[in-house]
């Protein structure tokens, strides 16, 4: 059912945070530069659970009613934490770009 690596839905909020924060700065659009960092810090926390929802089925179908190792969750919750504190520093330059451009445009 699942034929695809729950590792690569964590990196979706990161690149759409990167294009529309891009947007926002060159030209306007329609979300503002909080909206869209919202969004996608709300969708990094779903993308998240997914991830972790999509590989717990995975290794439950591959382990066929052994005992399993935890590791590719201890390697998931770091990455999560990992991408996520990447996020926010995104955010933050984008921000403090954003915010020194109309500083200029004044």
């Amino acid at each position: 059912m699942f034929d695809f690596n729950p590792f690569l839905l964590l990196f979706l909020p990161l690149i759409l945070q990167l294009i529309f924060g891009i947007k926002d700065y060159v030209r306007s659009i329609k979300l503002n530069f909080a909206k869209i960092s919202i969004i996608n810090f709300l969708l990094q926390i779903a993308f998240s659970y997914w991830a972790y929802a999509f590989l717990e089925h995975k290794l439950n179908q591959e382990s066929n009613g052994r005992i399993r190792c935890g590791m590719p969750f201890v390697g998931l919750v770091f990455t999560e934490l990992l991408i996520i504190a990447i996020l926010l520093v995104t955010i933050l330059v984008q921000y403090l770009i954003k915010r020194s451009y109309n500083r200029k445009q004044k």
